[in-house]
């Protein structure tokens, strides 16, 4: 029996005014820490 995958879609929603770096530095953040949980894959629209 195989193991399932697990992946994750983030949609690119953020606010409004808020520094672009701030940004994709908390995205990323979100991609380290789904890693350490075990998810295979991780998208962005």
């Amino acid at each position: 029996m195989s193991r399932i995958n697990f992946g994750a879609f983030l949609a690119p929603h953020h606010p409004i005014g808020e520094h672009p770096m701030l940004q994709y530095q908390r995205d990323l953040d979100l991609v380290e820490h789904l890693d350490r949980l075990g998810y295979n894959e991780f998208w962005c629209g």
